[in-house]
């Protein structure tokens, strides 16, 4: 800035320039060492700098150096956030932020509080440190906010609290899973999908599936409401049911569907061969739970026409896991008489099960000759089975060294059921017969 003003020496004037830059970059670290605070260059001198050194004739390398350095030093001032934007905190500070965000007042801070707070518990460590944070009755809380979205992203958040025994217990123990009962009559479609699948979820565990059953009137509401869903929630509904009855003392829930829900007539117009094959089959598991312990249940199951709707079941053939449902429960159907009288009277229905004894598949295949052997009780079936070549289907998958010992086991055990004549049973086939066994020695005499 001392030279002339009439200059000759134009790479004199460059050399100055530079250095100047050079000073304002640096004062701030000249400045720190001689102890005193360092001052910042304004965006504009830095800018009007390097306009001036753009201008001299420098070489391009120097110019692009020189444009890198001032365009690092102006950067302008970053924007505020919005009000309502919902980041993050750091560490140990996001769980008591998230359950923060999750009570705000402002309907989008709770909005987006909720997909915020699912990013946390989908890992194992934030998982913990948001339930203790008490992330789950905040939660449980907006289930019955007003907006429509905030109770079905609720419902959606309490599904990740309930993928683990802490949390659903923590669900439970906050009145979480009433309130997702709650939610499945709620006018919006997408809150009640939601509220399906939280809740199936959760009854995982033993805990919810208790709580459900001590609810009273959850387990003939679900019933009620399967009915009534489209195909979709009405699988869900099935679902949910088979998972509620397996507890450890089933009784109490299966009176409950029995005596409150008057579940069978309902599960007899699910097993129509017009259903679709997924309902047909979770109908026919839950059809089996129910009739497994009440002889009522069983008796009713036959006046509500099941055994003629599971036969055709059993003789489409089409999906091996409906045809295994089905004989599940034909196969509690048929302990008591009217069950046993009901195959023998349904067009077909002998045939149905002589020809399914060859499905190969194993389970299937125990599970129709557990019917056989219950509906060979009545006399009136033993001739007609003999006929149809039950006898030797029996005896053919008994004789196969290569079928798994349950499956020749229960082949034999419905074979001797259909050569039964008297009195006392004659030994299963294959068996070593002790020559000094009682039974053994009155067969012989006889």
């Amino acid at each position: 800035k001392h030279l002339p003003e009439h200059r000759t020496l134009p790479h004199v004037d460059f050399f100055h320039r530079v250095r100047r830059i050079a000073c304002v970059i640096s004062d701030g670290y000249s400045q720190r060492e001689r102890g005193g605070v360092p001052r910042r260059r304004r965006p504009f001198e830095l800018a009007d700098m390097a306009d001036a050194v753009a201008q001299s004739p420098a070489t391009g390398r120097m110019q692009a150096n020189l444009r890198h350095i001032a365009a690092h030093e102006a950067k302008p001032n970053p924007k505020p956030l919005a009000a309502t934007s919902v980041t993050r905190g750091f560490e140990a500070a996001a769980y008591p932020k998230i359950v923060r965000e999750l009570k705000d007042s402002s309907l989008v801070v709770r909005q987006k509080s909720l997909l915020a707070a699912r990013e946390l518990l989908g890992s194992g460590v934030s998982y913990v440190q948001c339930i203790a944070a008490g992330i789950t009755p905040a939660v449980v809380a907006l289930m019955t906010d007003e907006d429509t979205l905030v109770r079905e992203r609720a419902a959606g958040t309490a599904q990740y609290i309930a993928t683990k025994e802490v949390g659903a217990a923590d669900l439970r123990q906050h009145g979480g899973v009433a309130a997702l009962v709650s939610l499945l009559e709620d006018v919006s479609p997408g809150v009640k999908d939601a509220a399906y699948n939280a809740l199936i979820e959760a009854a995982r565990f033993n805990g919810v599936r208790t709580e459900l059953m001590s609810l009273k009137t959850a387990l003939p509401r679900l019933m009620a409401l399967v009915l009534q869903e489209n195909e979709g929630r009405s699988l869900r509904g099935l679902q949910l049911l088979n998972a509620c009855v397996q507890v450890r003392d089933p009784k109490l829930a299966l009176q409950q569907l029995v005596d409150d829900a008057v579940c069978i007539p309902s599960l007899s117009k699910l097993v129509d061969t017009g259903r679709p094959q997924h309902i047909q089959e979770q109908a026919c598991q839950l059809l089996a739970l129910v009739t497994s312990i009440f002889d009522d249940a069983k008796a009713e199951a036959v006046s509500s026409g099941c055994v003629p709707k599971l036969l055709a079941l059993l003789g489409q053939g089409a999906d091996a896991a409906l045809a295994s449902a089905a004989a599940a429960a034909l196969m509690d159907i048929t302990i008591v008489r009217d069950g046993k009288y009901a195959v023998i009277r349904t067009p077909g229905g002998l045939a149905t099960l002589t020809q399914r004894l060859a499905s190969g598949q194993s389970t299937l295949c125990v599970r129709v000759c557990q019917v056989v052997a219950n509906v060979a009780e009545a006399p009136e079936a033993r001739g007609p089975l003999a006929e149809l070549g039950a006898g030797v289907a029996l005896a053919g998958i008994h004789s196969d060294a290569s079928n798994p010992e349950l499956v020749r086991r229960s082949a034999a055990e419905a074979l001797r059921q259909c050569r039964f004549e008297h009195r006392p049973y004659q030994p299963l086939p294959g068996r070593i017969v002790d020559p000094n066994d009682f039974p053994a020695k009155q067969a012989a005499a006889t």
